[in-house]
């Protein structure tokens, strides 16, 4: 089975019907250069006026043509099957990444709840059980939510509520409260020009500040550093996330945004789904913005960088 696998996989069908292509072209020029006597005999006898000789050159580049778009329709379907044996492989990978990050909070759970009804614990040790379970919840939420509003997106479902909102006022907030949910080492600094507006959403641009934040936190080698910026830039707002972290090379870069892709960071395992920055990108082009991230390289750390349009106050 393997064997067969390997046989019908696409570069090697396509590298087939491109000796196929060649092969029928040769075949095609040979028989028709060969058998052009017998044309012009049979012309003759039944209608002298196809005698000419343009026609039978005509002949030869109309078949080359039908030949040609033959192999055009062939590498088309090759650029099809290619592009869904790729989704078919990550989607299978998203499967079983999803199986485990589901499974580790819920194994979680499970073991505090019945370490709470056998032991009965002090306050203190149910305050960390309680606290340790919570965090496990809003794991859960974080995943199911992704996983929700990704099948949303990739739906093309309902336009986003895009309403004049203080766009400062409201990511000064976000990681006001969600700075304090981060590790104790993490040092987090924000850099939040007043007054700016735009028209969001705020629960999906929530999803991609907590998107954006999560990968600064993870793919960052030891404690944390995150800065937070948001300023005016002509008629934009922008917003731009830097963490130190792991960094990305030219190639990573171009692929981060693919759905079901995940860097990695050695051979260290990383929570998540892959669907994180898909999921920004669709949420941000539906606010009309773009996101883009930038790295110096392995190593450098990353910058997101968020655009959005400013709407001007009005008094």
């Amino acid at each position: 089975m393997k064997l067969f696998g390997r046989i019908i996989n696409p570069l090697i069908a396509l590298i087939g019907i491109q000796l196929a292509w060649v092969l029928v072209v040769l075949v095609w020029i040979r028989w028709f250069l060969g058998n052009q006597q017998t044309l012009r005999a049979v012309a003759e006898r039944y209608s002298p006026e196809f005698l000419d000789n343009n026609l039978n050159w005509f002949l030869l580049a109309e078949g080359l043509l039908l030949l040609i778009l033959i192999l055009v329709g062939a590498y088309v379907i090759f650029l099809y099957w290619r592009r869904q044996a790729a989704l078919y492989r990550e989607q299978k990978k998203f499967i079983s990444q999803v199986t485990h990050e589901l499974k580790s909070p819920l194994a979680s759970l499970q073991l505090h709840l019945e370490t709470i009804k056998r032991r009965k614990p002090s306050p203190g040790k149910l305050d960390e059980f309680v606290d340790t379970m919570l965090s496990d919840t809003r794991r859960l939420h974080g995943l199911i939510n992704n996983m929700l509003t990704a099948n949303r997106l990739e739906l093309k479902g309902p336009r986003l509520l895009l309403k004049k909102s203080n766009l400062s006022n409201f990511v000064q907030h976000y990681f006001n409260e969600n700075g304090k949910k981060l590790p104790s080492d993490t040092e987090l600094k924000t850099d939040i020009e007043p007054n700016l507006y735009s028209r969001f959403e705020a629960e999906s641009l929530e999803i991609v500040l907590r998107n954006i934040l999560e990968n600064a936190v993870v793919y960052s080698d030891g404690p944390a550093r995150i800065r937070v910026s948001l300023s005016a830039d002509d008629h934009r707002c922008h917003l731009v996330v830097t963490d130190q972290g792991r960094g990305l090379d030219e190639v990573e870069r171009k692929k981060v945004f693919r759905m079901f892709y995940r860097a990695e960071r050695g051979n260290e395992r990383i929570p998540g789904t892959g669907l994180g920055l898909f999921i920004s990108r669709a949420i941000i082009a539906r606010h009309r913005g773009k996101i883009r991230i930038e790295s110096a390289g392995p190593g450098q750390g990353c910058s997101v960088h968020i655009t959005l349009p400013r709407v001007m106050e009005t008094r």
